[in-house]
């Protein structure tokens, strides 16, 4: 952040893997407050359709997911939905890899039918 600032493309790289990671290691609630940043970072250098904003929202989904919050990560993974497949189609890979998260997370909550 401090060499190439906050909107630079490896900046935002490196927050969400930073993000990442601490989800990994089951630091759920503080990967939930990196992952937010960076949404919030690539929203504001990207655009709220951009596809890294799309997957930083699909990361929040699953940080918040991973601490039982499955009514929040539901709509987080079905604004991820909407917002994929208008922006990349119904078909690409990241809108069904999405649809699969909302899936799960809908499903966790008991609602299969």
């Amino acid at each position: 952040k401090n060499a190439l600032g906050e909107a630079h493309s490896l900046t935002l790289v490196s927050m969400s893997n930073l993000a990442n990671a601490v989800c990994q290691q089951g630091r759920y609630k503080e990967a939930d407050q990196l992952q937010r940043q960076c949404l919030e970072a690539r929203k504001s250098a990207l655009g709220e359709a951009h596809p890294s904003t799309l997957e930083s929202i699909n990361n929040l989904a699953n940080a918040v997911q991973e601490q039982s919050r499955y009514g929040e990560a539901e709509e987080l993974y079905r604004q991820c939905c909407e917002a994929t497949k208008n922006a990349l189609g119904d078909t690409h890979l990241s809108t069904l890899n999405f649809i699969n998260n909302l899936a799960l997370a809908v499903g966790l909550q008991g609602r299969y039918g």
